[in-house]
């Protein structure tokens, strides 16, 4: 069985159709320029992605604590502002009558 077989050596060589080498030589160029299409893209997604997720909670979403934390200020000072108003009004009322 291996009495058919080539013998390997320093002088062997190899022919090959130039039209199959020149496609082999195309496909195997697209092949690597389409992986590092690909593998730059993959890329950019990951950076945006980490991005989001760091910006998540100082610019785009802000921490709703601080938001509640502001609601109710503002929900105090309107009251605040509620009761001197309902002050001043007694007060030009007093005076009023007199």
């Amino acid at each position: 069985m291996g009495e058919n077989l080539p013998k390997l050596n320093d002088d062997a060589g190899i022919s090959i159709n130039i039209k199959w080498l020149i496609q082999i030589v195309i496909l195997v160029g697209s092949a690597v320029l389409l992986y590092t299409h690909l593998e730059g893209r993959i890329t950019d997604t990951e950076s945006e992605a980490k991005a989001l997720r760091f910006n998540q909670n100082t610019y785009v979403f802000p921490d709703i604590r601080v938001l509640e934390s502001e609601l109710l200020e503002i929900k105090l000072e309107r009251e605040r502002v509620r009761k001197d108003i309902k002050r001043l009004n007694e007060i030009i009322n007093e005076k009023a009558n007199r």
